[in-house]
């Protein structure tokens, strides 16, 4: 009869104790064109985070910092629960269970900039030259590393010096002294200089992304994803001239679409491949059934659990880093199992366009001296997706 009585006190008191709801962490990362001590950055986050508590009705914990590589190994641990951040760090949450819900209003171009005098007005124009960069983990050195690793370049040997500054107005400042020939920066900030400094000129454009978004940990209710996107995008018009001083400006709606190309630029192998050939799944199909073979460089669990019929596994072996400037001398491969002849046509697949493994395999046969060398750089997705077979099994 105690027992039931204390059981039934337990129920009675959790019908009265209103519902505690869970703890929200929020992240909140500047780009280092702004000052993360600053009493008046600070004061507009901390109101930031205390309406959202307001508007979700329930208690959130801010996470305030600048330290972009620090925010990017939490984020792989999935230890926020919602990410504010310059444009580069949603790119990567996206990559570990993360969804983007809002963005910036505004985009920015990342240029590079350099004097008139110096007569440049093309990226490889700059080649040869040394640059100045803002802090390596900035959206704009994101941008630009991403744009080279797209072009198969390395910043390192494209330029005779490459150097980092721990801010944006260092950069021009470093390129106005005479400390570099191009410096890298975004648009709104070269805008700021250059009718101060009539002799600075844009040489190139790179790309267009936004300033920054919004990202929400996918494990989160459906429901309360919703609301915080709401939180997020419509906010008083008080709170979004606020917004506009820590540069997040007005907040719209979003999604994946909106941070693709800087979720994928760097992330992914280069877009080209000299002395290689890059393939669609349509096209490997027929080199196949014309006696080509098709190596797929993958782990050899990954190739059982599915791969192209007809694929050789010919597993490489990858120590090296995910960058175009890599020592292959780090890395495993027997190139003893590939063709004798090396004019033989050859093709090398993974696991798609992410894929480092078939990018590394065919450059190795590039070197090695094969003539005819087939990159599947988009790889097992894109033969999926055009709705060809798969076998599994050694």
């Amino acid at each position: 009869m105690r027992t039931w009585f204390v059981l039934a006190l337990v129920a009675l008191l959790s019908l009265s104790t209103p519902l505690v709801r869970a703890e929200l962490v929020l992240n909140v990362t500047l780009d280092y064109d702004l000052d993360r001590n600053h009493v008046v950055n600070q004061g507009i986050i901390n109101d930031m985070a205390r309406e959202l508590g307001a508007r979700l009705g329930q208690p959130v914990r801010l996470v305030m910092t600048q330290n972009a590589e620090r925010v990017g190994e939490r984020i792989r641990t999935g230890a926020y629960d919602i990410v504010v951040a310059p444009a580069q760090l949603v790119g990567l949450a996206m990559r570990y269970g993360y969804t983007p819900v809002a963005r910036s209003e505004k985009s920015t171009r990342v240029l590079l900039v350099g004097k008139r005098s110096a007569g440049m007005k093309s990226l490889e124009a700059t080649r040869g030259k040394s640059i100045v960069l803002p802090h390596r983990d900035s959206l704009v050195s994101e941008v630009v590393r991403g744009e080279f690793v797209a072009k198969g370049l390395s910043l390192g040997r494209f330029y005779n010096r490459v150097t980092h500054v721990t801010s944006y107005g260092a950069a021009l400042y470093a390129l106005e002294v005479g400390q570099a020939d191009v410096a890298a920066v975004k648009q709104e900030v070269f805008e700021e200089w250059a009718p101060r400094n009539p002799e600075l000129t844009i040489v190139a454009t790179l790309a267009e992304v936004p300033l920054a978004g919004v990202a929400v940990k996918n494990a989160l209710d459906d429901a309360l994803k919703q609301r915080i996107r709401l939180a997020f995008t419509d906010v008083s018009g008080k709170m979004q001239a606020r917004l506009q001083q820590v540069r997040l400006h007005t907040l719209d709606p979003a999604d994946t679409a909106d941070f693709t190309y800087i979720s994928e630029r760097g992330h992914f192998t280069p877009e080209v491949l000299p002395g290689a050939t890059i393939v669609t799944a349509e096209q490997v199909k027929s080199l196949m059934a014309q006696g080509v073979p098709l190596y797929d460089v993958r782990r050899q669990s990954h190739y059982r659990q599915g791969h192209i019929p007809g694929a050789i596994n010919l597993t490489y072996e990858m120590n090296s880093p995910k960058e175009v400037d890599y020592d292959d001398a780090l890395d495993r491969w027997d190139v003893s199992r590939l063709p004798k002849d090396k004019n033989q046509p050859v093709i090398f697949q993974c696991n798609g366009a992410e894929c480092w493994y078939s990018y590394k395999a065919a450059r190795m046969a590039i070197k090695l001296g094969y003539k005819k060398v087939y990159w599947f750089r988009t790889g097992l997705p894109a033969w999926r997706a055009a709705g060809y077979p798969i076998e599994q099994g050694a």
